[in-house]
């Protein structure tokens, strides 16, 4: 044995007898030490790298993911406004939900439909009399206009130094003369429409009616019977009720189309209903000229007595003529 091996055996058995009881030596270049052992895990561990790559993916999916749009307010507009097939001019029906959403029971569509024929009757009284009136007005004034318009365009005076405010008004006159026999031939087409349309609401009348009778008479059935056979409708209501829906579709159609017609018109009601030009005295405005003819013009040419008309002059040739 060698020497070394020697020594180190004493030295292991002194260690015993004083009852230590040594380890084995570290080998540094064999074994790595606590640290390097943890450096180590560190290094082969995967676990820090998991949550980073937990939010790579998170932020990738985020990147990638389309951003949701919320719907444009027009959008919301235009679906609120055909939510209702009563404002459908397509519907092949009209559904209980949407004659209810209008008319929640009877009375209401019987209130609503009264005040709307009222309404309408009242309408077309005001519109024939005012036709009336202004083509009364029309017939009076005529005459009048043509004779102004004869003594402008014979360029006498006073007529011919007429103030400006006077001759605009004479061309007021008869523009408004000249147009309004377009506007009440436009304003009767309108009251020809309003006519079709309350026919139209009148042969709807039974319609409604049957309606109505047929919907209390299901309400009726599913008050009385017990819940699990509320939704069992006699099938002869149902297609009743279907036929109904259809109809309606159609007379909806028709309200539609005239009430489109009557709207494309309105225009014209608007023009009847203007006020007519204020209608000036031309006898009041010679008087004036007259005393206001400081320089004496209209005296000399003998127009003072004669300031109410433009033929006094000729009639009175014709008597000497005659005698």
């Amino acid at each position: 044995m060698a020497p070394d091996e020697d020594k180190s055996a004493s030295s292991f058995a002194a260690r015993m007898a004083q009852g230590e009881t040594p380890g084995p030596e570290p080998i540094k270049q064999d074994r790595p030490q606590h640290g390097d052992r943890e450096h180590q895990a560190k290094a082969e561990d995967p676990g820090p790298v998991q949550p980073t790559l937990k939010k790579t993916l998170k932020d990738k999916d985020k990147t990638t993911m389309a951003p949701l749009v919320a719907p444009e307010p027009v959008q919301e507009k235009d679906l609120s406004a055909t939510s209702n097939e009563f404002n459908n001019p397509d519907a092949d029906k009209i559904p209980k939900e949407s004659i209810l959403a209008l008319f929640p029971d009877e009375e209401a569509w019987r209130t609503l439909s009264t005040a709307a024929r009222e309404n309408s009757r009242f309408h077309r009284s005001s519109v024939v009399a005012q036709v009336l009136y202004l083509s009364c007005l029309k017939n009076c004034v005529l005459p009048e206009l043509l004779e102004r318009g004869n003594l402008l365009a014979q360029g006498i005076l006073p007529f011919a130094a007429m103030p400006k405010d006077t001759i605009d008004n004479q061309h007021a006159w008869i523009a408004w003369a000249v147009s309004l026999d377009e506007t009440i031939s436009n304003v009767l087409k309108q009251i020809n429409w309003l006519d079709l349309l309350e026919a139209e609401y009148v042969a709807a009348d039974p319609l409604w009616q049957s309606f109505w009778c047929l919907h209390q008479e299901v309400e009726r059935q599913h008050a009385t019977n017990p819940p699990t056979l509320q939704e069992k409708t006699p099938c002869g209501i149902l297609a009743e009720l279907e036929k109904i829906y259809a109809m309606l579709a159609g007379h909806n159609r028709r309200r539609l189309f005239l009430q489109t017609k009557m709207i494309q018109g309105r225009d014209w009601i608007a023009r009847l209903l203007e006020e007519v030009p204020p209608w000036i005295e031309w006898d009041e405005v010679v008087s004036e000229m007259l005393g206001a003819d400081i320089g004496g013009r209209f005296v000399g040419d003998g127009l003072i007595d004669n300031q109410g008309s433009g033929f006094v002059e000729e009639t009175e040739d014709d008597e000497e003529f005659e005698l």
